[in-house]
């Protein structure tokens, strides 16, 4: 029952392409929604409710 729990050349390749994957496309694709998403709440919110007054 010995199982090896070392990474070999092929499983080091794949968390590099996912680590890439993740600081190029999806954590910037995800701050541009939620930020979009932000300001569409605002702006729906002031079309329904007015402007914030004094």
């Amino acid at each position: 029952m010995n199982q090896q729990t070392s990474s070999t050349g092929t499983e080091k390749k794949g968390e590099w392409k996912l680590f890439i994957f993740l600081t190029i496309f999806l954590f910037p694709i995800l701050a541009t929604i939620s930020v979009f998403g932000y300001g569409f709440v605002i702006w729906m919110s002031h079309i329904l409710f007015g402007l914030p007054t004094h």
